[in-house]
């Protein structure tokens, strides 16, 4: 990562440190448009009896042509969907994030800067009180607190901000919804999940409840203390307005097996309920707990089926449309085929 030197500056300043010890490599980002580094920053002159140190994570997003996508899908739309998330995400910290950190543990901004070169983010290192990651994707194993404690970070995070201003974030919230995926949707092979796309899209659009979501609520996201019982999460380039079980969808479909989201999912599903109507009795005292869960409940499925609809075209062979993922979403296509026949 090349800093210049008046960025370089403007850091210290605000962390309110002198030097910079050590900067270690944490990933490029997408299509070597940029790098992920946590800085390690000195408060006192080296070797001084006041020294102490300060770990911070730097994100350096660099405006350029990008390279190629793992699966092929580097189109202009996918740039153009990739800049304007790291846009959102700049805006979430610098406009949201320190009024909403009560209710849901994320980073802290610590200094920010947005140039026609790119964008750069310094941000609180969770790690440092946040250690425990899961990155292995289908092969994470989190143990059950571990997910009850994602679970109650989204229901808290859902319930803080249902009906919130949402002004810079993304009007639709998350990665895979269908105005920023048609090409992913040409590619579908033809049946009802492609057909009624648009009526799904429309029925999570029209909930009268609309919270702010994390909009890429993945395992990964999560960051865990030793124990397992607090936790917080990164990663907010896909914010945006949607019922919360958007959220839900996706954290569930990246904790478990497939054999265990058919005989366990339900049970986590009630508990996210139980969550959020705690945590909207305490956010939210001028709303009836009850009608928002009532309004969401049904959409469970349905958002089950418009993740299927992209995975379908994204990536007909992805590891996480099961049986369970096929269980949920035939309950929703067979209810909306209920709904059509009934109007005509």
């Amino acid at each position: 990562m090349k800093l210049t030197t008046e960025q370089q500056s403007a850091i210290y300043q605000a962390a309110k440190c002198r030097t910079i010890i050590d900067v270690t490599p944490m990933q490029s980002l997408w299509a070597g448009q940029g790098e992920l580094v946590r800085m390690l920053l000195s408060t006192a002159e080296r070797g001084s009896a006041a020294e102490k140190t300060k770990s911070l994570v730097v994100k350096q997003i660099i405006d350029k042509p990008s390279g190629g996508h793992p699966r092929g899908w580097n189109t202009t739309l996918s740039q153009q969907r990739k800049r304007r998330s790291y846009q959102v995400e700049l805006h979430w910290y610098r406009q949201f994030a320190s009024s909403l950190n009560s209710a849901a543990r994320m980073p802290g901004l610590v200094y920010s800067e947005a140039s026609n070169h790119g964008l750069l983010l310094v941000l609180e290192d969770l790690a440092v009180d946040y250690p425990v990651r899961f990155t292995a994707g289908q092969d994470d194993r989190p143990t059950d607190s571990q997910i009850q404690s994602c679970i109650h970070w989204l229901a808290q995070f859902h319930a803080r901000t249902l009906q919130h201003n949402s002004e810079g974030l993304w009007p639709v919230g998350g990665y895979w919804h269908l105005d920023t995926r048609p090409d992913e949707w040409q590619a579908m092979p033809e049946g009802e999940l492609k057909r009624l796309a648009g009526a799904l899209d429309e029925q999570l659009r029209a909930c009268p409840y609309q919270s702010i979501i994390h909009g890429d609520a993945k395992l990964a996201n999560f960051c865990f203390d030793a124990s397992g019982k607090k936790v917080a999460a990164v990663d907010f380039q896909y914010v945006g307005n949607g019922p919360g079980v958007k959220d839900l969808m996706l954290l569930l479909s990246s904790v478990m097996p497939d054999e265990r989201l058919v005989t366990e999912a339900h049970g986590w599903v009630e508990y996210y309920f139980e969550q959020l109507s705690l945590g909207l009795k305490k956010w939210q005292k001028g709303v009836d707990a009850d009608e928002v869960i009532a309004a969401w409940r049904p959409l469970y499925p349905v958002a089950w089926a418009d993740f299927h609809r992209f995975l379908k075209g994204w990536s007909p062979g992805h590891w996480k449309i099961g049986r369970y993922c096929w269980q949920e979403s035939n309950k929703c296509l067979l209810e909306q085929q209920g709904i059509e026949r009934r109007l005509v």
